[in-house]
């Protein structure tokens, strides 16, 4: 091989090996991109808390469609229910006897 072509050789090899480990410049800061808005979506808007059930339980309300005669329970029941209970649970209260 002759001289000239050795040399280069030498050259590119050398120039490769400081660009792959010479020091690296400062990074560039990265600058933040425009936000992105598209017409066609319109932006989200916020959610309105759900109001409360005042069936107490929660879950799942069935709709009118839903609803069974005689087995589905509705608002009403339930508070009938209820009321029953509490009277028939709470005990008489007597005086005592006197001797």
């Amino acid at each position: 091989m002759s001289v000239l072509l050795r040399s280069l050789l030498v050259l590119s090899v050398t120039s490769l090996f400081m660009v792959g480990c010479g020091e690296k410049a400062a990074a560039p800061a990265e600058e933040t991109p425009a936000p992105v808005t598209n017409p066609a979506v319109a932006p989200a808007e916020p959610v309105a808390p759900a109001a409360e059930s005042t069936a107490g339980g929660g879950g799942y309300e069935p709709t009118a469609e839903e609803r069974v005669p005689g087995i589905t329970l509705d608002a009403a029941a339930v508070d009938a229910a209820a009321a029953t209970t509490a009277t028939e649970a709470a005990p008489a209260v007597e005086a005592p006897a006197a001797k």
